[in-house]
């Protein structure tokens, strides 16, 4: 397998795999391409194949919303980054037949909304209990002693790829704030690295089949996990023998994430809400893009007073910003929150609170004021801005369906 990202088709047909699913943005894929054209990874894989050690990685802390913890992530230069996507990328495509039909993570065909469709389409769903539960730090959690002989058994035909991804993991150095330090059984399998998402499918893959051999409604994507019963006692038990498994595993529960909910009660998981019936956009989903609505006011607020710009500029740029997060390609990789939400939910309740809530900073940003004179600003001139409303789009992707 190593030897496979040496060969220019194979990148090639990375880089037409990379655009055609989204993605990618224009700017990734140009630095990407130019590092196809001029075989800029041969130098990196020649080493590889030669046994030198990769770079010592960088260690980053990056803000969780509403919280004053940071999440730990780990990055290589540009060069090994793409390097090791494409050895995940060749991971995948091989031993995507070991991974029962339960695990939605990182997987070429299965996502987020398959396991959201998949859990709500269930006949019987509003009349079952359910057990939802968290992986504390799940990929840095991970000890490498016990993660180390599943790679050498499950790659048993890509051993020079399995001893690869052991020594890179192993490697217990890393750049924190340009400090060079020592994390012995402190990294696991490094958050952010792109092999780590693999091995965050394989090593709780043993749990997965268990479930799917019982015959139980039951998903995972990645860390998060939620199973179903129509019986309490049994709801009870899978529970129990979740927790008891990831023990075993050198594993936490996240106690805060926790939760157990009763038929017709509403369930939450992957950022959508099931209630009786209707699937919505979650509750904390919706209170982290009014977040990010408000910050960005507040931020434009102050750009505005410190360029000495109009009201209107500033409004403008609220809607610019938001019209790209939400309908259009975005340069942060991810897709848009439209094209990741309008396709699972079948309600517009939580679209209606978005809309107003957007519409209230426009205002506030267009006049400069919090009270009842905002609304001399109409609807009108809001939309003159370019502002489309979720709900409007939503509904005309329907139509058009």
């Amino acid at each position: 397998m190593l030897s496979q990202l040496l060969l220019e088709n194979v990148w090639q047909e990375f880089l037409e795999y990379k655009i055609n699913s989204g993605h990618l943005s224009k700017r990734d894929e140009k630095i990407l391409k130019v590092f196809i054209e001029n075989k800029e990874y041969l130098p990196i894989v020649n080493k590889m194949l030669s046994g030198e050690n990769f770079p010592i990685p960088k260690k980053k802390y990056i803000s969780k919303l509403g919280s004053e913890k940071k999440r730990v992530v780990y990055t290589f230069p540009e060069g090994e980054n793409f390097v090791l996507k494409l050895l995940t990328y060749l991971l995948q495509e091989k031993y995507d037949y070991i991974f029962p039909e339960n695990l939605y993570s990182f997987r070429r065909k299965r996502s987020v909304r398959d396991a959201v469709k998949k859990l709500t389409s269930y006949k019987n769903i509003r009349n079952m209990y359910s057990y939802k539960v968290d992986i504390s730090d799940y990929f840095n959690s991970v000890p490498v002693d016990k993660i180390t002989p599943l790679l050498l058994s499950t790659l048993k035909e890509d051993g020079e790829a399995a001893e690869f991804i052991i020594s890179l993991l192993n490697n217990t150095l890393v750049y924190d704030r340009e400090k060079l330090i020592n994390e012995e059984n402190k990294k696991g399998i490094m958050a952010g690295v792109p092999v780590s998402t693999f091995i965050a499918n394989l090593y709780l893959a043993d749990m997965d089949k268990y479930f799917e051999k019982k015959g139980v409604l039951y998903a995972r994507y990645s860390d998060d996990i939620i199973v179903f019963s129509e019986d309490e006692a049994e709801i009870l038990k899978a529970s129990e023998e979740i927790k008891s498994y990831l023990i075993s595993k050198g594993l936490c529960v996240n106690p805060k994430k926790e939760e157990f909910t009763k038929p017709m009660e509403p369930w939450v998981y992957l950022g959508f809400c099931y209630n009786n019936g209707k699937v919505d956009v979650s509750p904390v989903s919706v209170k982290k893009l009014k977040d990010k609505m408000r910050r960005k006011a507040r931020a434009l607020k102050r750009w505005q007073a410190r360029k000495k710009l109009t009201n209107e500029k500033a409004a403008k740029a609220f809607v610019k910003a938001f019209n790209r997060k939400l309908y259009e390609n975005t340069e942060d990789k991810e897709l848009t929150w439209a094209r990741w939400y309008f396709p699972i939910i079948n309600t517009d309740e939580s679209l209606k609170l978005i809309d107003e809530y957007c519409q209230y900073n426009i205002r506030f940003l267009a006049t400069g004021r919090h009270t009842k004179k905002m609304y001399d600003f109409r609807y009108e001139d809001i939309k003159k801005l370019g502002y489309r409303s979720l709900v409007h789009e939503y509904y005309k992707i329907e139509e058009e369906k």
